[in-house]
């Protein structure tokens, strides 16, 4: 069976000489289907670090992170950002929905971003919306929503 998420032996290094501080040291991780996982420790423990990695808006200093058997260091930025967008669930604690765009825009967007037509991707929003239950929003505006329905978008 292959892991949805495995780290094996990852390092993560900021800064030089003085300045250095060692993240990560060593971490080797994995997670199946079906499997529920809390990242716990004390502030500076390196868990937005750890979480940063296994979804791809980071890369170790050494080690190998990978989702779904795909060693992540192996893909581009472009190649990370398509797998973020289909494989890898990441909702950010600032939930980065651009103020522009209503709801539905917002959950379009990655679709088109991938290449999907735009008619197609709006109507698979739509009903993306619905299914978290907040259909009646998808015109509404960032800034129209609570957190919590802004938090569904992303969800979306």
């Amino acid at each position: 069976m292959t892991a949805l998420l495995q780290l094996s032996d990852v390092n993560r290094t900021h800064g030089e000489g003085a300045t250095e501080v060692h993240d990560l040291s060593g971490v080797t991780f994995a997670t199946y289907a079906g499997e529920l996982v809390a990242v716990m420790g004390p502030s500076g423990s390196g868990k937005s670090t750890l979480l940063t990695l296994a979804g791809g808006l980071d890369q170790p200093s050494s080690g190998t992170v990978s989702v779904e058997g795909t060693d992540l260091g192996s893909l581009g930025t472009q190649g990370r950002a398509r797998l973020r967008r289909t494989s890898i669930g990441y909702v950010f604690q600032d939930f980065n929905l651009i103020p522009a765009l209503t709801a539905a825009e917002n959950v379009a967007l990655p679709r088109e971003l991938d290449g999907e037509r735009s008619r197609t991707a709006a109507r698979l929003a739509r009903a993306t919306l619905e299914e978290v239950g907040i259909g009646d929003l998808g015109d509404r505006y960032p800034d129209e929503m609570s957190g919590g329905q802004q938090q569904r978008v992303i969800g979306g």
